[in-house]
């Protein structure tokens, strides 16, 4: 396809015209350099308000192309339009026949007659100064070589060493100052040998398993010629954003990037986050559970019991839809939530995580139409709240839901009841634990939820977001001891 120029009343076309095409500046984003990415944003801006082209949407200016007659340097030139950084170039931002305004261009051009013009008389006044320094320093050459005074090879040495053990020590003290600027900021490279900052900043328990986690995620992650953070520092940001939950803007300025950016990767790296770590959360076999059963489950469930089942609410911002609204309105939370069924083992690991339904669905609905049931086998025990009135749905699959006493409508239990109901309470509490830690551990878990978070035509980044956090809390130290 011929090329050809998007200036109105322009009609130059590659395969006829002698001209040079440029493309519309794109928006670039450099690695700590905030300023740049800001300059590249206003050309940008400025380029479009020059063509001023109601037509031209967001997709075709990525493949509009201005003419070099419409720059100053003319079509004889064979530069590109001024560099990023030269703003008081005339060619910064297309000016010449525009299609609307023709005086603004002859503007443009006496200006940069007087810019080229002062440039060449600052050129010649350097050139005049450099030559009156250099004639100066020959007289005084001149005058030391006839001076009585001599100094021997000895103290020029001397000197000589002097002068380069203190560009030594500038050296030194120059590598000591980007040593402790990088630690100071928030990089791969300063959480490196440093678990404290690790755990921190990330959640997981120290350097080494933060490597491991990198290397599982890096060959995966797509970097391009303009991507401006590596594989390592956006796997970071993704883990920053889950512990701590800084807004985007807070994430640009400490990585270098535009909230933009910091949205994109964050989004990016979550799904493959997801893939990636799958096989950290699974139903393990019965094998398993009776190896690890710690003793408080088999003093009052022997060998049986599987897993403990509670839901878990996330609070949400309050949709504007009225439906929504009512859908994800919680009564234990008193507010919009999105709502989960989460299973841990014995031992404290999360066995089980469902898809995110309204903060109004019962637990009885959630357990009977996620995929929990599926995983239960024969003789398994599964631990739960009153609220579970999932008897009828276990029994189908010859297992057991074990949960707290009713009163009924009398005084009091009676004391099996209320010996089997303590027994219950006391394993149950694993569960609450569970909960409370991924919230402590992963702040994003705590907080209120904007609705981009949810409202996504593809799988909702929140389910992503519960399970990667799952996944890393597994491979962290279990809570319950053997």
């Amino acid at each position: 396809m011929p090329a050809f120029c998007c200036v109105v009343n322009c009609g130059s076309r590659g395969e006829r015209d002698p001209v040079k095409f440029f493309r519309i500046p794109a928006i670039r984003s450099f690695v700590n350099k905030i300023q740049l990415n800001e300059l590249s944003a206003t050309r940008r801006r400025k380029w479009l308000n020059a063509i001023k082209r109601a037509d031209l949407t967001e997709q075709k200016q990525k493949y509009a192309l201005v003419c070099s007659k419409h720059f100053v340097t003319g079509v004889e030139s064979e530069r590109k339009p001024a560099k990023l950084e030269d703003v008081l170039h005339p060619d910064w931002v297309p000016s010449v026949n525009m299609g609307y305004n023709v005086h603004k261009s002859v503007a443009k051009e006496s200006r940069y007659k007087r810019w080229e013009n002062w440039t060449q008389v600052g050129k010649k006044q350097s050139d005049l100064q450099s030559e009156r320094l250099l004639n100066v320093s020959d007289m005084e050459c001149s005058e030391l070589m006839d001076s009585t005074v001599h100094a021997s090879k000895l103290c020029q040495t001397d000197l000589t060493v002097e002068q380069i053990s203190q560009m030594f020590l500038k050296l030194a003290a120059n590598d000591k100052f980007n040593d402790k600027f990088v630690k100071l900021t928030i990089s791969y490279k300063s959480l490196e040998d440093n678990d404290t900052k690790t755990k921190y900043y990330t959640g997981l328990d120290n350097y080494k398993v933060f490597q491991v986690v990198v290397e599982a995620m890096e060959p995966f992650i797509t970097v391009h010629g303009n991507t401006a953070l590596p594989a390592k520092e956006q796997v970071l940001l993704c883990l920053l954003k889950l512990r701590l939950n800084l807004d985007y803007k807070d994430i640009a300025y400490r990585f270098g990037i535009s909230p933009f950016s910091a949205s994109t990767y964050f989004k990016n790296v979550i799904r493959i986050m997801r893939l990636r770590l799958k096989h950290l959360v699974f139903w393990p076999s019965r094998e398993v559970l009776m190896k690890t059963m710690p003793t408080c489950f088999k003093e009052s469930f022997q060998d049986k019991a599987s897993v403990i089942i509670d839901c878990f609410e996330i609070v949400m911002e309050t949709p504007a839809n009225l439906l929504a609204k009512a859908q994800s309105w919680s009564s234990y939370k008193h507010h919009q939530t999105v709502k989960y069924l989460i299973g841990i083992t014995p031992q404290g690991s999360v066995s089980f995580i469902s898809e995110g339904w309204g903060g109004r669905v019962s637990d009885k609905f959630l357990t009977e139409h996620s995929e929990f049931l599926d995983n239960l086998l024969p003789g398994d025990v599964i631990i739960a709240d009153r609220g579970f009135l999932i008897k009828q749905f276990v029994e189908l699959f010859h297992a057991q839901v074990k949960i707290p006493a009713f009163t009924k409508g009398k005084s009091q239990l009676h004391p099996v009841d209320l010996e089997r109901t303590r027994a219950i309470a006391h394993v149950r509490i694993h569960v609450e634990r569970v909960i409370g830690v991924l919230r402590q551990k992963f702040r994003i878990l705590s907080d209120k939820i904007p609705m981009s978070l949810i409202n996504t035509g593809e799988e909702a980044i929140l389910d992503e977001i519960l399970f990667v956090s799952c996944a890393l809390f597994n491979i962290c130290p279990p809570i319950v001891p053997l």
